[in-house]
């Protein structure tokens, strides 16, 4: 009975030890990942033929939406914009 106290009071400690202190036993299997560094050159070039250079078309197209509505959005976006260059108003004095 005393054994059985004892055994279920360290098993206590060491619980309390490795799940709070070292850390769950899932967290120290290790794990890789297939990484390759020269994957952002080689598909630079197919950015910048759907979003622009610097992506000013990719800024565009998030602010079309994506419910189909884009066209009108397009369209009411641009006859807002007549007239203004970079967000002010340049026919005025």
């Amino acid at each position: 009975m005393l054994l059985s106290s004892c055994m279920g009071a360290l098993q206590i400690v060491r619980d309390l030890i490795q799940f709070n202190v070292a850390g769950h036993p899932v967290l120290h299997k290790p794990e890789s990942w297939p990484f390759d560094p020269e994957i952002g050159k080689r598909r630079s070039r197919q950015y910048q033929e759907l979003n622009g250079i610097l992506g000013e078309t990719a800024i565009e197209r998030l602010g079309l939406g994506i419910d189909g509505y884009d066209r009108e959005r397009l369209e009411k976006q641009r006859a807002r914009d007549a007239g203004h260059l970079g967000g002010v108003d340049y026919l005025t004095p």
